[in-house]
């Protein structure tokens, strides 16, 4: 029993330094031009080692994605609980998501775009981790904040995160300078909150009539 323990804590350390490895040289080229000799080059470990844990360079990015989206996950849900209200909760969580992005483009490509190139279970992890965030957005919508909770259903928390992708693709692929990210991200905190305040007014005065909207007439609270 001690010897699988510690086999299972040396599997753990390896992956460990193997998926620092990876992310240290994702920070300085894409992942299509990275070999496994880069990552276990930078995790100052042997080839031998890698494969021990990952059969392959895919297998390492898609854990590597997973175990990185969990984790950021959790730190954006902290950081919400920090905001003074729900509506604050949303701009800290998307600024932080599009900054991270903005400031490690290649890593956000290869979580973004290159794991939809792996495969069907590497697909599958890419939508498993849409709906992490998709889920995170639920809670932050049904917040006690003090003020009406918003029913957010699944399906337009997904549109949502997959609205959120596209700014963030964008930001992984474009040369954005600071006054151009500071426009986009201000679009996509604009986006989450038009759509909490639309599904709050919603819930608390019935279907909106667009018209009588723009005529200046309040919403009927018949």
């Amino acid at each position: 029993m001690q010897d699988q323990d510690a086999s299972l804590a040396r599997t753990a350390d390896i992956a460990q330094r193997i998926l620092a490895g990876l992310e240290d040289v994702l920070a300085r080229r894409p992942f299509g031009e990275i070999a496994v000799a880069d990552i276990v080059a930078s995790a100052g470990m042997s080839k031998r080692a890698f494969y021990e844990v990952y059969p392959h360079k895919a297998a390492c990015l898609m854990d590597h994605a997973d175990r990185f989206h969990a984790s950021w996950v959790e730190e954006l849900e902290a950081r919400v609980l920090d905001a003074p209200d729900r509506l604050a909760g949303a701009e800290v969580a998307v600024r932080a998501f599009l900054t991270q992005t903005h400031e490690r483009p290649f890593l956000a490509r290869a979580h973004l775009v290159d794991l939809y190139n792996l495969g069907p279970e590497a697909i599958a992890l890419r939508r498993q981790v849409k709906g992490r965030y998709a889920t995170m957005l639920q809670r932050l919508s049904a917040a006690d904040d003090g003020t009406e909770k918003v029913e957010l259903d699944g399906e337009t928390a997904l549109r949502i995160i997959g609205a959120i992708d596209d700014v963030l693709i964008a930001l992984a692929f474009d040369d954005v300078d600071d006054a151009e990210f500071e426009r986009r991200a201000q679009s996509a905190v604009a986006l989450v909150r038009a759509v909490f305040v639309g599904l709050w007014v919603e819930q608390e005065w019935g279907p909106i009539d667009l018209n009588r909207l723009a005529s200046g007439a309040a919403p009927d609270a018949s």
